[in-house]
């Protein structure tokens, strides 16, 4: 037996609500294309990659801690397999 759905179903005549954004269709507006040219790479300021070093400072000592614990297991299985052998 085919399990009840629990979604609402849609009522005849019931109109389906969509926001402004939804209503809109690309390129409807438009009258002809218009080629698009793209923006030219901008470098990245100084200040906004040492900003980027400090809020990322705690992702290195976790991976530091993420590589010290791998290489701890792996010491120990490698132990346990010349121990049962």
């Amino acid at each position: 037996m085919a399990k009840k759905s629990r979604r609402a179903r849609k009522k005849k005549g019931q109109q389906v609500r969509l926001s402004r954004a939804q209503m809109v269709q690309p390129g409807a507006n438009q009258v002809s294309p218009v080629p698009t040219v793209a923006a030219a790479a901008r470098p990245v300021p100084k200040a906004q990659t040492s900003d980027l070093q400090e809020e990322y400072r705690y992702v290195i000592t976790d991976l530091k801690r993420i590589g010290l614990i791998a290489l701890a297991m792996l010491v120990v299985l490698v132990v346990l397999a010349l121990l049962l052998t």
